[in-house]
Parts: structure tokens; sequence; C-alpha cells
């Protein structure tokens, strides 16, 4: 610092993506809203400077009086949430470029994505496939004791 440079702009906001597709920002589809109170976290290029900021009530959020850099910008929700854009985005501030906005994420209710590994302490049914696992194995030897009784018939 010291060479009083002008300092730039990178804003952004956080929207509700209802539909899971990555995009949740003016979309005309219902309840993509905006999300407050989600982490950001602003890393130049040097990785020298490292910023957490909170989306608002508005979604919206900025990080202003930014020196010249590639800013890296990683939105980090709680586990509440997941992120459905792009996790990182990228704000080139430079003299030509001082105001970078649309720096946009999207995050989905984790409840509501279709996940495949069951949430940590969630009870997971191991009964029930030792069960099916059980019932398959019967099933098999039952199939083996038949077709060894016709054997011996013939």
């Amino acid at each position: 610092g010291g060479s009083g440079q002008p300092r730039g702009s990178i804003r952004g906001a956080v929207y509700k993506d209802v539909n899971g597709d990555g995009k949740c920002i003016n979309t005309g589809v219902a309840g993509e809203q905006p999300v407050a109170g989600v982490m950001l976290e602003f890393v130049s290029s040097d990785q020298r400077t490292v910023i957490n900021l909170t989306s608002g009530p508005d979604g919206e959020f900025g990080l202003f009086e930014a020196g010249y850099s590639y800013w890296s910008i990683t939105a980090k929700p709680g586990s509440e949430w997941v992120v459905t854009s792009a996790k990182t985005l990228y704000a080139p501030v430079y003299e030509n470029s001082l105001s970078v906005t649309g720096v946009n994420f999207c995050v989905q209710r984790a409840g509501t994505v279709q996940v495949l590994l069951p949430a940590s302490g969630a009870p997971f049914p191991y009964a029930w496939l030792a069960l099916v696992a059980m019932l398959g194995v019967l099933l098999i030897l039952a199939g083996l004791g038949l077709n060894l009784r016709q054997w011996r018939h013939d």
C-alpha cells in the first residue's frame, strides 16, 4: 500500500436457489429471494489479505476500499446451506476495472438437496440393509435347495 492508487469495490449478492439449477437472481422462480448471513471470504491474489464479510438482509455484500488484486471470493455458508452456483468467483480490481459487480452466489437449503449420503447423526437404516441381505441369502439357498431336489430325482 501507500502508493496512493485508487481503491476498488466488489459487490454481489447471495440468493436462494429453489430448484437447484445454479441460477437464482432475476429467474422468475418463486421463492428465489435474498439470503442474509452467508459468509463470504475475499482473498487477494498474493493471499496476504483475507477478509470475511456476510451478506446483508437484502442478500447483498460489498468489499469497498479493495486494493488492486485478482480477488477470489468464496461463499462459505453454514451447514444448513449448500452452494449450487460456483463456490468461488473471481474479481479483477485494477485501474480499468475498479468497480466489480454481479459477484453472485446461489445457495439451497441443505435439507432440500438430493444427497445420497446420510447426514451426520441421522440414523441410517443399516438394520434394513442387513435384513434385505439375509432375505437375499435365504432366497438363494432356497433356490439351490430346489435345484438339488430336482437333480436327485432325475
